[in-house]
């Protein structure tokens, strides 16, 4: 039972903490709701499970030992959170963003399995609570975590429709698409830093 708490700690902690995923549910479901934000929240979960599983089946070793192989994934997931930052620039209404926009589930799923940040969760996640070749305690594990990150996922869309009156005004959707798009770029930045071009 205290493994499983562990788990849990872990799956919330590492979900519910804000990141480019998190931001984008934030904004969508305050421009559309959560109902039309919650295909986007299984995109990302299911990717994140997704991950979660490929590392836990080996998959990280080959990501840690050729270190282009991580800066190719941060760069892709680079270059898919800016055009999601530049969807959200070029959105000034609520209408706009929900009748053109393409942001749903396999924009979640592909910004997870793009996303350095998760398969870095993925491997500590793994190697603290699955033992090698322990094909049950690992979907114990998946299975846990993606209870726990559609949940905390789904969170943060029902946070956003909640402030969806403050921002009803179009020139304040119009600012929380900046910021969005901003803040997925700085996100970015901040990944490109930390790569290792050696």
């Amino acid at each position: 039972m205290s493994a499983l708490l562990a788990m849990g700690l872990y799956a919330f902690s590492m979900s519910i903490t804000p990141g480019p995923v998190n931001i984008i549910i934030f904004s969508r479901a305050v421009k559309v709701g959560v109902g039309r934000t919650i295909p986007f929240v299984l995109g990302a979960t299911l990717g994140f499970s997704g991950v979660l599983f490929s590392a836990g089946v080996g998959l990280s070793l080959l990501i840690q030992q050729y270190v282009w192989l991580t800066n190719l994934i941060a760069l892709l997931g680079c270059g898919f959170i800016c055009y999601l930052a530049i969807q959200f620039f070029k959105s000034d209404s609520p209408l706009q963003s929900s009748s053109k926009s393409q942001i749903g589930f396999w924009s979640g799923a592909a910004l997870m399995v793009l996303n350095p940040k998760a398969w870095l969760a993925a491997i500590a996640g793994t190697s603290l609570f699955v033992e090698e070749g322990h094909l049950s305690g690992l979907i114990v594990f998946v299975s846990l975590y993606a209870i726990i990150c559609f949940l905390s996922l789904s969170l943060w869309a029902i946070v956003g429709k909640k402030m969806s009156d403050t921002f009803a005004l179009s020139r304040y959707i119009t600012c929380l698409n900046r910021l969005t798009g901003g803040l997925l770029l700085a996100v970015c930045g901040y990944v490109l830093l930390g790569l290792s071009f050696i």
